[in-house]
Protein backbone atom coordinates (compact mmCIF):
# COMPACT_ATOMS: atom_id res chain seq x y z
CA UNK A 1 0.00 0.00 0.00
CA UNK A 2 2.75 2.50 0.92
CA UNK A 3 4.64 1.75 -2.29
CA UNK A 4 1.53 2.53 -4.31
CA UNK A 5 1.03 5.85 -2.51
CA UNK A 6 4.68 6.80 -2.86
CA UNK A 7 4.90 5.90 -6.55
CA UNK A 8 1.50 7.24 -7.59
CA UNK A 9 1.42 10.57 -5.80
CA UNK A 10 -1.34 12.67 -7.39
CA UNK A 11 -0.35 15.65 -9.49
CA UNK A 12 -3.68 17.54 -9.36
CA UNK A 13 -2.96 19.57 -12.50
CA UNK A 14 -5.12 18.86 -15.55
CA UNK A 15 -3.65 16.72 -18.32
CA UNK A 16 -3.97 19.48 -20.92
CA UNK A 17 -2.01 22.02 -18.85
CA UNK A 18 1.56 22.70 -20.01
CA UNK A 19 2.77 22.89 -16.39
CA UNK A 20 1.67 19.29 -15.74
CA UNK A 21 5.24 17.84 -15.62
CA UNK A 22 6.16 20.36 -12.91
CA UNK A 23 2.96 19.83 -10.93
CA UNK A 24 4.46 18.30 -7.81
CA UNK A 25 7.22 20.92 -7.78
CA UNK A 26 4.61 23.67 -8.05
CA UNK A 27 2.40 22.21 -5.28
CA UNK A 28 5.27 21.61 -2.86
CA UNK A 29 6.59 25.12 -3.50
CA UNK A 30 3.12 26.54 -2.86
CA UNK A 31 2.91 24.62 0.42
CA UNK A 32 6.21 26.18 1.52
CA UNK A 33 5.14 29.70 0.49
CA UNK A 34 1.80 29.39 2.34
CA UNK A 35 3.53 27.92 5.42
CA UNK A 36 6.09 30.75 5.52
CA UNK A 37 3.27 33.30 5.19
CA UNK A 38 1.35 31.68 8.06
CA UNK A 39 4.45 31.61 10.28
CA UNK A 40 5.17 35.28 9.50
CA UNK A 41 1.60 36.20 10.45
CA UNK A 42 1.86 34.16 13.66
CA UNK A 43 5.16 35.88 14.50
CA UNK A 44 3.34 39.23 14.60
CA UNK A 45 1.13 37.99 17.43
CA UNK A 46 2.55 38.40 20.92
CA UNK A 47 3.70 35.37 22.87
CA UNK A 48 1.24 34.31 25.58
CA UNK A 49 2.28 35.05 29.15
CA UNK A 50 1.79 31.44 30.31
CA UNK A 51 4.20 28.77 29.06
CA UNK A 52 3.13 26.36 26.32
CA UNK A 53 1.71 23.00 27.26
CA UNK A 54 3.32 19.71 26.36
CA UNK A 55 0.65 19.03 23.73
CA UNK A 56 1.16 22.44 22.09
CA UNK A 57 4.91 21.87 21.93
CA UNK A 58 4.47 18.41 20.39
CA UNK A 59 1.97 19.71 17.82
CA UNK A 60 4.37 22.51 16.89
CA UNK A 61 7.25 20.05 16.57
CA UNK A 62 5.21 17.80 14.25
CA UNK A 63 4.27 20.77 12.05
CA UNK A 64 7.87 22.01 11.89
CA UNK A 65 9.12 18.50 11.09
CA UNK A 66 6.58 18.17 8.28
CA UNK A 67 7.53 21.54 6.82
CA UNK A 68 11.22 20.67 6.99
CA UNK A 69 10.48 17.41 5.13
CA UNK A 70 8.79 19.39 2.39
CA UNK A 71 11.44 22.14 2.34
CA UNK A 72 14.58 20.00 2.44
CA UNK A 73 13.27 16.81 0.84
CA UNK A 74 10.35 17.28 -1.50
CA UNK A 75 11.10 20.61 -3.21
CA UNK A 76 14.73 19.79 -4.18
CA UNK A 77 13.77 16.24 -5.18
CA UNK A 78 10.95 17.42 -7.40
CA UNK A 79 13.23 20.03 -8.98
CA UNK A 80 15.86 17.41 -9.78
CA UNK A 81 13.23 15.04 -11.15
CA UNK A 82 11.68 17.77 -13.29
CA UNK A 83 15.03 18.98 -14.66
CA UNK A 84 16.40 15.50 -15.37
CA UNK A 85 13.26 13.80 -16.67
CA UNK A 86 11.24 16.49 -18.42
CA UNK A 87 13.76 19.17 -19.32
CA UNK A 88 16.40 16.48 -20.08
CA UNK A 89 19.22 18.49 -18.57
CA UNK A 90 22.07 16.00 -18.45
CA UNK A 91 25.78 15.79 -19.21
CA UNK A 92 25.23 15.76 -22.99
CA UNK A 93 23.62 19.20 -23.10
CA UNK A 94 25.94 22.16 -22.55
CA UNK A 95 25.44 25.75 -21.52
CA UNK A 96 29.01 26.74 -22.32
CA UNK A 97 31.58 24.65 -24.16
CA UNK A 98 35.32 24.97 -23.87
CA UNK A 99 36.77 27.58 -26.26
CA UNK A 100 33.29 28.72 -27.29
CA UNK A 101 32.97 32.39 -28.17
CA UNK A 102 30.36 34.23 -26.11
CA UNK A 103 30.39 37.78 -27.41
CA UNK A 104 33.81 39.23 -26.59
CA UNK A 105 34.64 36.27 -24.32
CA UNK A 106 36.49 33.53 -26.22
CA UNK A 107 39.03 32.41 -23.65
CA UNK A 108 36.91 30.02 -21.58
CA UNK A 109 38.78 26.76 -21.06
CA UNK A 110 36.05 24.81 -19.33
CA UNK A 111 32.62 23.45 -20.13
CA UNK A 112 29.42 23.81 -18.14
CA UNK A 113 26.77 21.19 -18.78
CA UNK A 114 23.12 21.42 -17.83
CA UNK A 115 23.51 18.78 -15.10
CA UNK A 116 25.82 21.21 -13.29
CA UNK A 117 23.15 23.91 -13.59
CA UNK A 118 20.52 21.50 -12.24
CA UNK A 119 22.66 20.69 -9.22
CA UNK A 120 23.48 24.37 -8.68
CA UNK A 121 19.77 25.23 -8.61
CA UNK A 122 19.24 22.43 -6.05
CA UNK A 123 22.00 23.88 -3.87
CA UNK A 124 20.42 27.34 -4.16
CA UNK A 125 17.07 25.82 -3.08
CA UNK A 126 18.78 24.32 -0.03
CA UNK A 127 20.47 27.66 0.76
CA UNK A 128 17.16 29.54 0.50
CA UNK A 129 15.39 27.00 2.71
CA UNK A 130 18.18 27.12 5.33
CA UNK A 131 18.09 30.92 5.35
CA UNK A 132 14.29 30.89 5.70
CA UNK A 133 14.59 28.35 8.50
CA UNK A 134 17.03 30.50 10.45
CA UNK A 135 15.05 33.72 9.89
CA UNK A 136 11.72 32.16 10.89
CA UNK A 137 13.11 30.52 14.03
CA UNK A 138 14.77 33.80 15.00
CA UNK A 139 11.55 35.76 14.48
CA UNK A 140 9.58 33.14 16.40
CA UNK A 141 11.96 33.34 19.37
CA UNK A 142 11.99 37.15 19.42
CA UNK A 143 8.22 37.57 19.73
CA UNK A 144 7.16 39.97 22.47
CA UNK A 145 5.46 38.63 25.58
CA UNK A 146 1.81 39.58 25.98
CA UNK A 147 1.26 41.75 29.06
CA UNK A 148 -1.99 42.38 30.88
CA UNK A 149 -3.38 45.89 30.50
CA UNK A 150 -4.40 46.02 34.12
CA UNK A 151 -2.50 44.51 36.96
CA UNK A 152 -4.33 41.63 38.65
CA UNK A 153 -5.86 42.73 41.89
CA UNK A 154 -4.48 41.38 45.12
CA UNK A 155 -6.55 38.91 47.07
CA UNK A 156 -8.60 40.67 49.69
CA UNK A 157 -9.76 38.71 52.75
CA UNK A 158 -13.53 38.38 52.74
CA UNK A 159 -14.04 36.68 56.07
CA UNK A 160 -13.88 33.07 57.11
CA UNK A 161 -15.71 29.97 55.93
CA UNK A 162 -17.91 27.75 58.06
CA UNK A 163 -14.81 25.62 58.66
CA UNK A 164 -12.72 28.53 59.92
CA UNK A 165 -10.57 29.01 56.81
CA UNK A 166 -10.09 32.48 55.31
CA UNK A 167 -12.08 33.32 52.14
CA UNK A 168 -10.59 35.62 49.52
CA UNK A 169 -12.26 37.77 46.93
CA UNK A 170 -10.52 39.41 44.01
CA UNK A 171 -11.16 43.06 44.52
Amino acid sequence: MMRIIAVHMPNLLPNWHFFRPAGRLIWSSLIIVVAVAVVLVLCKRPKPAEPATWAQCMAGAVVVFGLMLVAYGTVPHEWLTFANKYLRWDESHFIVRSNQEIGPIHWLHFSINKRALTDTVAVVIYAIMLTLNIVLVSKWQKRTVRTEESEPAADVPAGTSAYGRPLTVKG
